[in-house]
């Protein structure tokens, strides 16, 4: 029986434009889209300078752009602070049942790669669903278990994809790719201890994914080998990283007939993807119902025990984050935004955010009970109970994510969603460029010409 690791090469190596369907292709563009805009967002953020500091000091005059400044450097560094961007704002899309932030690592991975080489589009897109495919199934073989014992899954499982991503750029061979993604196993890498302080390092993960990836492709490029039995193996992945063997070739048996792509979900919030049924679900009984913030008594949250340590505990600092990034984290603090606010985005998060009283006093009405019955991580769902001030009870659920295939944003909200997102930092000529130029990427000759763009003027 051949190795998962072979199998996974072996796909990627002979995975061809025309065997991706279009609705594959054309998901794909609108996640380059989205990615670009959070990327671009993320660059006038509190923790942007010391990323972008790692590319103006040790890589300036590279050929890839750092995007949203005047920056060049190394692909491995692009794919760094890209990555890192990417998922800065929490605003990036996440697969439901791996729990992983797919495009946070595929597009700067590709993109970087893709700029380097002069790659076309067509050529970008194919490794990109490459690794889409991997990252999502690679996450699927063990739902929730990573997120268990405190592994981020993007970035452990990510580590896989980019290496994909990388070899098929690169023109690897089966053997290549195998041997690199035995080299990717021991860089895989990303710990959840953030969560204890609501410090910045999570959004480093999918850039060093994306970046460990690259280098793991170069090195088998160059001749340097890695086992084959990397995730099944008796010291393998989910051994090493999970304690127990997985069964992660059932999950690959499907690669090309079922596309996990178009089951990444896009997120409508800039906060964790637990959080956001809950707030769809309080929001839509604010409008019904039409009561102001000081009329609520009480909500409750019914909560899968899966989500509990990520958004629900330690619930004191769940009800006071002290960062933004906590905030982003919290559920009772993003369910009062989305009470109190018309609108929840990247400014309802921001550090002048967390003292307000107002959020601060409705927080402290948020409480939870585990919902034994959940599908999760099936779907993220939300089921919230409001009791207000007269006695009355108000409950409403939301089975299925928005955003998620089962319950799908519309196009023109990505789009609006990149605009508002690019106009933090571009003009608006500057982006409309950028737009037409990615959902035409598959006519593309060279993705020089959108990078290019993507530089500040």
């Amino acid at each position: 029986m051949s190795a998962c690791a072979e199998t996974l090469a072996e796909f990627t190596r002979g995975l061809t434009f025309d065997a991706i369907p279009l609705e594959v292709a054309e998901n794909v563009w609108l996640r380059c889209l989205d990615v670009l805009g959070i990327a671009l967002a993320s660059t006038v953020q509190d923790f942007a300078p010391a990323v972008l500091g790692v590319a103006e000091r040790w890589g300036g005059g590279g050929e890839c752009t750092v995007v949203g400044t005047k920056l060049t450097t190394s692909p491995p560094l692009a794919i760094l602070v890209n990555g890192s961007l990417a998922h800065g704002l929490d605003y990036d899309d996440t697969h439901t049942a791996s729990i992983t932030h797919a495009s946070a690592v595929v597009i700067p991975t590709v993109l970087a790669l893709g700029e380097s080489l002069g790659l076309d589009g067509r050529s970008l897109l194919t490794a990109a669903v490459a690794g889409y495919e991997a990252i999502t199934r690679i996450g699927m073989a063990a739902p929730g278990s990573f997120h268990a014992r405190g592994w981020h899954a993007t970035a452990v499982c990510g580590t896989f994809a980019a290496t994909l991503v990388a070899g098929k750029c690169l023109g690897l061979d089966r053997q290549q790719l195998a041997n690199a993604l035995g080299i990717a196993g021991s860089f895989a890498s990303g710990v959840l201890e953030h969560l204890e302080d609501g410090s910045w390092v999570k959004r480093i993960h999918p850039g060093w994914a994306g970046h460990s990836g690259a280098l793991a492709a170069a090195l088998a490029q160059g001749g340097f080998t890695g086992p084959a039995s990397i995730l099944e193996g008796r010291f393998g992945f989910y051994s090493t990283f999970l304690g127990e063997r997985v069964d992660l070739a059932s999950r690959l048996q499907t690669l090309g007939r079922q596309w996990e792509t178009l089951r990444v979900a896009f997120k409508p919030y800039p906060c964790c993807h637990y959080n956001h049924a809950y707030m769809d679900a309080a929001a839509r009984l604010k409008r019904e119902h039409r009561f102001s913030p000081s009329e609520i008594a009480e909500v409750q949250c019914l909560v899968p025990a899966g989500e509990v340590p990520i958004v629900c505990e330690p619930a004191s600092a769940k009800r006071r984050p002290r960062t933004s990034y906590d905030a982003q984290f919290s559920l009772p603090f993003s369910v009062a935004a989305a009470l109190v606010e018309d609108e929840v985005w990247v400014d309802s998060y921001a550090p002048e955010r967390l003292g307000d009283p107002l959020l601060l006093a409705l927080a402290d009405r948020v409480s939870y009970s585990v919902d034994s019955a959940s599908r999760f991580p099936e779907s993220f769902p939300g089921w919230v109970k409001i009791r207000l001030r007269d006695g009355r009870l108000l409950e409403a659920r939301e089975p299925v994510n928005r955003g998620s295939a089962e319950n799908p944003l519309p196009l023109e909200a990505i789009v609006v969603k990149f605009r508002r997102n690019a106009g933090r930092v571009l003009p608006p000529s500057q982006a409309a460029l950028i737009e037409r130029e990615v959902l035409a990427l598959d006519r593309s000759p060279d993705v020089r010409s959108l990078l290019r763009l993507c530089r500040t003027p």
